[in-house]
């Protein structure tokens, strides 16, 4: 897909030539933002100041992390690099190396920050709002850390994997499994293994939320049979479909679940964050302070990362940025 810039679009194009094309598609996105606020003050990126930089960054980008608002920057500051070497640059000075880490805080969207956390109250409001119980358990399991490695044909292992063979209902534990065998038991919340137990048992899966949908052929949404497949607690429903979900397919459920929800930025990782900031702010609220090796133990529960001592900072920052704009 390729955009039609306003200014400089022979150039924004050939930059994106030299990207694999994943690449060039990503930050085809992010000339386009800048592109708008070019054409708007009438001034290539590479020639605006300091603060008209900053003002583009503000107006232009609702980045909802720190690390999006690095990789945005990264972005541009590689643009304006690659002006500078193809000569269109008469200053030839990249006014966006000095931006800093520091200033970088300046620009997270803080309201789409807030939508983007659910506390554990939040998670129950939402699960009331849903009407199957296939999706209470859909968006409860990345929030009690229930995800896997995000490596190609690993997505949403351990959701997929779920088996009641898993469920210890006794000792209310739940064991999550990856595809190549390894697996980690967490301590999960009655109501959680109740929530499972009861999805594994839904026999149809009600269209639509329940609601009243607007086809008048079909004005009563459809009840489809959810077959059993082996022990697996999450399956397509179907009445002809005897198959587990995909990562695809659960994908496609979570936009379906956060428009039931009203909140686009609802998604797997979201969750997944969500669940464990939510875990450190529970400890911050009892003690006024996070130690490392809470953070570690934290990353360990959720499986982030594959060693807690390398990732725990990444949550420490997150955490922090909700420390503040929840006022905590």
């Amino acid at each position: 897909m390729k955009f039609n810039y306003k200014v400089d679009n022979e150039v924004k194009q050939e930059f994106l030539d030299t990207k694999p094309t994943a690449t060039a598609k990503s930050e085809a996105f992010v000339l386009r933002s800048a592109d708008d606020y070019e054409d708007l003050i009438n001034k290539p990126i590479y020639n605006m100041t300091y603060a008209e930089l900053k003002e583009m960054l503000a107006m232009k980008f609702k980045n909802t992390s720190l690390r999006t608002v690095l990789k945005n920057v990264s972005i541009l500051k590689t643009y304006i690099d690659f002006c500078i070497d193809i000569k269109i640059v008469e200053h030839g000075e990249n006014r966006l190396t000095s931006f800093s880490n520091e200033e970088a805080k300046e620009f997270v969207h803080q309201q789409a920050l807030l939508k983007k956390f659910t506390s554990k109250e939040k998670l129950k409001q939402y699960q009331k709002i849903l009407y199957n119980e296939q999706d209470q358990l859909i968006i409860e399991l990345p929030f009690i850390g229930c995800r896997g490695r995000t490596s190609n044909g690993n997505t949403l292992e351990e959701i997929i994997n779920l088996s009641m063979n898993y469920v210890d209902e006794e000792n209310r534990r739940v064991t999550f499994v990856r595809n190549n065998g390894e697996h980690r038991i967490v301590q999960v919340e009655l109501s959680t293994i109740e929530l499972i137990k009861q999805t594994f048992e839904q026999e149809y899966y009600i269209e639509n939320n329940g609601e009243i949908t607007s086809n008048p052929r079909i004005p009563e949404p459809r009840a489809l049979l959810i077959n059993k497949v082996e022990n697996y607690v999450l399956r397509v429903p179907g009445k002809n479909k005897h198959q587990i979900f995909t990562a695809n397919l659960l994908a496609s459920r979570i936009k379906r679940i956060a428009k039931y929800l009203g909140n686009p930025y609802i998604t797997f990782t979201s969750l997944y964050q969500s669940g464990m900031v939510d875990s450190a702010l529970t400890i911050y609220k009892e003690k006024g302070d996070i130690t490392t090796k809470n953070y570690e133990d934290i990353c360990e529960q959720f499986g982030f990362g594959d060693n807690p001592t390398k990732y725990w900072y990444t949550l420490k920052e997150l955490t922090e940025q909700y420390i503040k704009i929840l006022g905590i």
